[in-house]
């Protein structure tokens, strides 16, 4: 007998996977599903609990959980103005056998319950937590929101900001660069002795890169989409020598092999074409040349860490600061590369340091001068890397595999919507 009750349940799981894994992350989900499937789930739960709590000898046990019953069984199908507007065939007759399923299952836990079967109803209850827990967290929080597009403008109103003010982003990119520029000015001298090289700083923003490495006496071109960026860079560059130059990364304004290094630093998951910026880099490299990058890794980790945590914790993060489908994973970067001739010669993770100035933006959303980023073998979050152009280009082969792993990549990123 058992097992007779235990059928419709199987059924509707099945049911369930199927909805969720082909069509719902196929589509994606407008807001309000993101919201109202959880919900739904829950009135669920409400229901499991009710039989698990109530006694069966108390005179209100069946009313109440009819009428529990009743109000989940209309609750689901208030999803259907969405469905009707967004959803094919297929996904139309699954929905009409989960609403014909939904007051079986329901009649299904009122008989195991009746029945005093309530280790499968404790079971039951713990998959329909699991199940509403993961519906929020992953299509509120780890999942892009549709048609996502990262937001650039931004950085161009920031003014003074970028090298002043804590209750914002920029903070975080200063104590970036605080971390991350003197490892890149010993990677030149260890690449190209003591030296001074010819450095292009692709997306400089505010000038962070550009003026450090102008000021260890490099001959440093800064390029940048934005005007604004440009003049705050310009304000700060002590040295007066870096030429700085309103431009697209993608289509340089420079002839072949015009520089010994190329820096794009928290830039390639600010573009949708990053394999053409990584070509543009190695077209304008000389012989022998560098590639620096630093970018984020498109892990759920990543998403809740450089994504939802910044959002969440520092103060006047606009929205689509970043978007998780445009982060790459280092095999991605290094395909790219290596169609383009650049052989990856370095790779390092990146974190914040442990300590108080991480707990203190946690509590105040505030980036001290004193919060810090270290070095790991772990690329979960980020990484930054190296790359060289050799000497002699034809040294490079591009195989099949490297060509499938960019393939792939260009797939994920327009047609999957990670």
């Amino acid at each position: 007998m058992t097992a007779l009750f235990v059928t419709p349940l199987v059924v509707q799981a099945v049911v369930m996977i199927v909805d969720e894994i082909w069509f719902h992350r196929r589509r994606d989900l407008p807001r309000w599903e993101r919201i109202g499937h959880p919900l739904d789930t829950l009135t669920i739960v409400v229901c499991l609990a009710w039989l698990l709590a109530v006694p069966r000898t108390a005179s209100y046990a069946v009313p109440g959980y009819v009428v529990l019953a009743v109000f989940s069984t209309l609750f689901v199908t208030k999803d259907e103005g969405v469905h009707a507007a967004c959803c094919g065939a297929g996904e139309h007759w699954l929905h009409a056998l989960l609403f014909a399923l939904h007051p079986v299952v329901l009649g299904a836990f009122a008989a195991l319950w009746w029945s005093g079967d309530v280790g499968l109803l404790g079971v039951q209850l713990a998959l329909a937590l699991a199940f509403a827990t993961y519906q929020a967290v992953y299509w509120n929080v780890l999942r892009d929101r549709p048609g996502a597009r990262v937001n650039n403008a931004w950085y161009a109103d920031l003014g003074a900001r970028w090298y002043e003010a804590e209750d914002t982003p920029i903070a975080l990119l200063r104590a970036e660069a605080r971390h991350r520029n003197p490892w890149i000015a010993d990677q030149l001298a260890r690449a190209f002795g003591a030296r001074p090289v010819r450095v292009l700083d692709l997306g400089c923003g505010g000038g962070f890169l550009a003026n450090d490495l102008a000021a260890r006496g490099h001959e440093v071109t800064g390029l940048d989409t934005t005007a604004e960026n440009l003049t705050v860079a310009r304000a700060r560059d002590g040295t007066g020598r870096v030429s700085y130059v309103r431009g697209d990364a993608l289509a340089l304004p420079f002839a072949d092999g015009s520089f010994d290094v190329v820096c794009a630093m928290d830039l390639l998951e600010h573009v949708e074409q990053p394999a053409s910026l990584i070509g543009e880099a190695a077209r304008v490299l000389a012989p022998g040349g560098m590639l620096v990058f630093h970018t984020f890794n498109r892990t759920w980790q990543a998403n809740l860490v450089v994504i939802k945590g910044v959002a969440w914790f520092v103060a006047n993060t606009p929205d689509q600061l970043h978007v998780h489908r445009l982060f790459l994973r280092p095999a991605e970067v290094e395909a790219m590369c290596r169609i383009h001739g650049l052989d990856l010669t370095t790779l390092l993770g990146a974190r914040p340091r442990f300590g108080w100035p991480l707990w203190r933006m946690l509590f105040t959303g505030r980036v001290g001068d004193d919060f810090a980023f270290t070095f790991t073998r772990s690329t979960t979050l980020g990484y930054t890397g190296c790359a060289r152009k050799p000497e002699d280009p034809r040294s490079v082969r591009w195989s099949a595999h490297g060509q499938a792993v960019l393939a792939d990549e260009v797939r994920a990123r327009h047609v999957l919507d990670r």
